[in-house]
């Protein structure tokens, strides 16, 4: 296990991309410099914890700037809760960015994304399992 880094924001409107490919995520916008100064930009198994409510859940996050789906994107931390159904623009919400999964980086197609995603929950669900963590 690394350092947990946390990033803490509102839960802002995005494109619902993620929502069509069946990953909607929670997007927080973050300052140009928290993806390069910190060497925080790729994906990352993560837990969110809910401001309003003290829920917890798994997450997927990606810390960039989405170059597969936007050519010169603004930085944020899009978060795929694992086991979430709701709304939750406005929110404010901790991500603890637990365990580092691979860099960010652009696919040739919408469907490459999401394949790479489905192997990235799978590799998610697997460290949950083995390596300690918990909510």
């Amino acid at each position: 296990m690394q350092k947990t880094i946390t990033i803490q924001g509102r839960v802002v409107p995005g494109r619902r991309l993620g929502r069509t490919l069946g990953f909607p995520t929670a997007n927080v916008h973050l300052a140009a410099d928290e993806c390069r100064g910190r060497r925080m930009a790729g994906v990352w198994l993560a837990r969110i914890v809910l401001e309003q409510t003290g829920g917890r859940y798994w997450a997927l996050v990606n810390v960039g700037t989405r170059p597969t789906v936007e050519d010169a994107g603004r930085c944020k931390a899009e978060a795929w809760l694992l086991d979430f159904d709701g709304d939750l623009y406005g929110q404010r919400i901790a991500i603890e960015l637990l365990e580092f999964l691979r860099p960010e980086k652009k696919f040739a197609s919408v469907d490459e994304l999401r394949e790479a995603m489905e192997r990235d929950r799978r590799n998610a669900l697997n460290i949950i399992e083995n390596d300690g963590y918990t909510l």
